[in-house]
């Protein structure tokens, strides 16, 4: 398709892809979208073009950037791939991009599984709890300072604590439509974030 005069032959097939993985027909999808089955199976196949309002609706409407949409980025989420490139070809320590990674992979896992993006959000609201609680503990050693939190320490960490666990306990009563992970490559960064965490939790915790 063109946008402000390029071209953007990857949407046709993406948006296709987008579809199939939610495993909705054309029908449903279409009404979704407010248009015709026949419009979206042109759509699909690259016969016809669309405005932009429709790539718009359509990255709202699957919960990706409309650059991932149009095929110029091949992250979802917009995460900064050559950022992250950069720290795994430096040669450091590749710990941010393991969980930057791992962190990709468990959202387009949650999108593409649940079509009422009860996943996504389940996965969106923990990180963020996570990291709110990280981060006032950096900010209760001086590592950030405590002006850019609302809350004391005490209670901001134990309201995130709890939201996490209330989090845990109402996903376990959602319908299950997610995969098994048999479809995921070995050894991906989720099953190393997985291994690693696993690992710190024996070694850190059980006694033998």
């Amino acid at each position: 398709m063109t946008i402000n005069g390029k071209t953007h032959s990857g949407f046709a097939s993406i948006l296709s892809q987008l579809r199939k993985e939610r495993g909705n027909s054309q029908k449903k999808t279409a009404a979704d979208l407010g248009i015709s089955q026949a419009l979206l199976s042109h759509y699909e196949k690259g016969i016809r073009e669309c405005g932009l309002d429709f790539v718009i609706k359509c990255s709202e409407y699957y919960g990706v950037t409309t650059d991932y949409l149009l095929g110029v980025s091949n992250s979802r989420y917009g995460l900064d791939e050559e950022f992250l490139s950069g720290v795994a070809e430096s040669g450091e320590d590749n710990s941010l991009t393991m969980i930057s990674q791992a962190t990709k992979l468990l959202l387009e896992i949650a999108t593409a599984a649940n079509e009422d993006r009860e996943t996504a959000q389940y996965i969106n609201d923990y990180y963020m709890l996570c990291i709110y609680r990280g981060a006032l503990t950096l900010a209760k050693s001086g590592k950030l300072p405590q002006e850019m939190f609302r809350l004391d320490y005490s209670v901001g960490h134990e309201l995130a604590s709890a939201a996490i666990s209330m989090l845990d306990a109402r996903f376990v009563f959602m319908d299950d439509n997610s995969r098994t992970g048999e479809d995921l490559s070995s050894k991906t960064d989720l099953h190393k974030l997985i291994e690693e965490a696993e690992n710190y939790l024996l070694n850190t915790f059980v006694s033998e």
